[in-house]
């Protein structure tokens, strides 16, 4: 059982160095990142998610939107690693309410207890259940928070916990908006004999629209600043949609500071209720390229 965890902790710790974010946490994935368009757009997301991806990078950006929306996603990342996420908001006069849920597993990992053939194969699971809520205020400010609920089982190993998100957006007379959000505090019980550190993610952005009237369209840039816990290295994200009459929209992302992922990119198309995203992320290293598709739903 040691030799099992301890080959699954190194292939958890060969992709976290990969990726520029230190082994020193656990739950993986909860850094992953999450819908279509926000992937697309190089995870700059935390002043511009007006759709329900706003439960994972900012849940004050709920307010965005005063319609209920539902989003469906599935995400095929490195090392047969799979992501499902689904999340749904809706809209009570000044505040708005969102649920989500987030999953993420590795299936096939091989157990060997001396060098040679496996002895067999386990999974890995982990989940993230939350419930958001975002407030209005009258000053073009909105917060918002989330508490969710962990899981994360290793074989036949369980732990849970528990984490909360808090977030501000605030627009600006200039129509600019600003954004701040923390993720991710809170603990784990102990898996097997200890326990995981959460990683804090503490993020800030900015994001401005402006209408191209030539093309009866609509430019969105976007720019977040986000940090890791344990980590010495700040990342720079920043994303570029153009949208063309709410119907087709191509976008673009860069990220700085990891080591095998830096460009994205992504394509929207709407059609009266529905809204499906895709986005592409190359990796260096070998490790292939990752999709990831979004159906979003506007009632």
């Amino acid at each position: 059982m040691k030799r099992t965890f301890s080959l699954f902790l190194f292939y958890l710790c060969s992709a976290q160095l990969l990726f520029g974010q230190a082994g020193q946490t656990g739950l993986s994935f909860l850094k992953l990142g999450v819908g279509g368009r926000a992937l697309g757009m190089g995870e700059a997301y935390s002043a511009i998610a007006s759709d329900p991806a706003a439960t994972y990078y900012n849940p004050a950006a709920l307010s965005l939107s005063n319609s209920p929306q539902f989003l469906l996603m599935h995400k095929e990342w490195i090392q047969d690693t799979k992501t499902d996420f689904f999340a749904a908001k809706t809209s009570i006069n000044d505040l708005t309410l969102g649920l989500s849920l987030n999953s993420t597993s590795v299936d096939n990992i091989e157990i060997r207890d001396v060098p040679g053939p496996p002895i067999g194969t386990f999974s890995a699971r982990n989940a993230a259940i939350g419930t958001s809520v975002s407030y209005q205020l009258p000053n073009s400010l909105s917060v918002g928070a989330t508490v969710k609920y962990l899981y994360e089982k290793i074989l036949v190993e369980e732990a849970s916990g528990y984490g909360i998100d808090a977030g501000a957006l605030y627009m600006t007379p200039w129509n600019i908006r600003v954004a701040f959000a923390v993720n991710n505090l809170g603990s784990m019980n102990a898996l097997q004999t200890e326990s995981s550190k959460l990683p804090t993610v503490l993020r800030f952005g900015g994001a401005y629209e402006t209408k191209i009237e030539s093309i009866e369209g609509t430019l969105t840039t976007s720019a977040d600043v986000v940090s890791f816990t344990g980590e010495k290295n700040t990342h720079l994200h920043l994303g570029a949609e153009l949208d063309y009459k709410h119907l087709f929209a191509l976008r673009a992302g860069y990220q700085t500071g990891y080591e095998a992922r830096s460009f994205s990119a992504g394509v929207g198309i709407a059609y009266s209720l529905l809204r499906l995203d895709y986005a592409f992320v190359p990796f260096r290293y070998d490790f292939g390229t990752t999709h990831t598709f979004s159906l979003g739903i506007e009632l």
